[in-house]
């Protein structure tokens, strides 16, 4: 019996030695098999991962009636880094922001008949949804402005009509003298106007009366006879002198050189540089565009009227301008602007209160 069991031990143990390669290889297939039929979770790709750090905004814009407002244009702005998206909104009123990265944003909506809307600053989030309560839009409230723009003629205008006010003793007529330092040029036609009001004013004309009145008084200009005949000539030449003068110099001359026939009262300053000022305007004067250049139309107009002059005056007495006549001419102007300087102003009425004057 022990023989028995010890050979069937010794044939069980050769059996399992032979079978155990054979199990072993067929459980190693079979694991295989099992591996190869079973489906493996896909790694997630790059696009998903930014994809999962992006956030999207969405809003809804609606009038104050509940009604969407479509066509609204919508910006997101970074406010860090200023960076601004567009959109616009549905039919619907809705817009929407997608793949938005984190930080803080704004968002400014306009829309026609509307106020501008903003939002305060939002902070979005990785990968968070940010939606926004109903936006409603305000009406624009109605608002009108006028742009009125005035011209340097109309300004020019303006101060003329200043200058036409202003008279000595509140009697004579000093058209031809600013108390605005900075007075706008005048126009061509602006300055014909000046020089014909000056000397058709009612005061002009009386003082050509009465000087004709004077002259006749004492036989001045004998030629002339007397009676009524005698003062309308009389009358006549010392008109056609003023006009002359006035025209000539105030007005077809400086037109031609483009110079401001008016003189500009300093006012201000030492006495020496006001009297400078004074004795040199005969000589120099301003341009229209503002700077000093020869005073042209004084000295030519002074030698042009003084020859028309004698064209109509009777022989013997007619004037013969030599260069002391011409030199005595023009210490009387700079004496006549010096008292306009200094003196005049002290006299004359409706002249502007504050004129703007020049720099010391």
């Amino acid at each position: 019996m022990i023989q028995y069991f010890g050979r069937n031990l010794v044939g069980l143990a050769v059996g399992v030695f032979i079978l155990t390669p054979a199990t072993l290889t067929f459980a190693q297939h079979a694991d295989l098999e099992l591996v190869a039929n079973s489906a493996l979770p896909d790694a997630p790709s790059p696009q998903d991962a930014v994809q999962a750090t992006l956030a999207a905004i969405d809003g809804t814009v609606k009038d104050v009636y509940g009604a969407a407002i479509s066509g609204a244009a919508v910006t997101l702005e970074n406010a860090l880094s200023g960076d601004k998206r567009p959109s616009t909104t549905n039919d619907g009123g809705s817009f929407n922001f997608l793949a938005v990265d984190p930080g803080t944003y704004r968002i400014t909506i306009t829309a026609n008949g509307f106020a501008p809307w903003t939002s305060s600053p939002m902070i979005v989030q990785i990968g968070a949804p940010y939606e926004l309560p109903s936006i409603v839009l305000q009406v624009a409230s109605a608002s009108s402005s006028v742009s009125v723009s005035v011209s340097q003629h109309d300004i020019a205008e303006e101060q003329i009509k200043e200058e036409e006010k202003q008279r000595v003793i509140g009697i004579l007529p000093e058209f031809f003298v600013s108390y605005r330092w900075n007075a706008v040029p005048l126009t061509t036609k602006q300055k014909f106007e000046l020089a014909l009001k000056s000397s058709f004013d009612p005061v002009s004309l009386t003082l050509t009366g009465a000087e004709a009145g004077y002259s006749q008084a004492n036989n001045h200009l004998r030629p002339f006879g007397q009676g009524t005949q005698g003062f309308a000539k009389r009358y006549g030449v010392r008109f056609a002198d003023e006009f002359d003068a006035t025209m000539i110099g105030g007005a077809i001359l400086p037109s031609i050189f483009h110079q401001d026939p008016r003189y500009f009262v300093k006012g201000s300053g030492s006495v020496q540089s006001r009297a400078l000022h004074a004795m040199t305007f005969p000589f120099i004067c301003r341009g229209d565009n503002g700077h000093s250049r020869p005073n042209y139309s004084r000295m030519l107009g002074t030698f042009a009227s003084v020859e028309l002059e004698n064209t109509y005056y009777p022989p013997g007495w007619r004037m013969d301008m030599s260069a002391n006549s011409y030199l005595l001419a023009y210490l009387t102007t700079s004496l006549n602007d010096l008292i306009t300087e200094f003196v005049i102003p002290h006299l004359t009425t409706h002249k502007p209160k504050k004129g703007q004057r020049p720099d010391l």
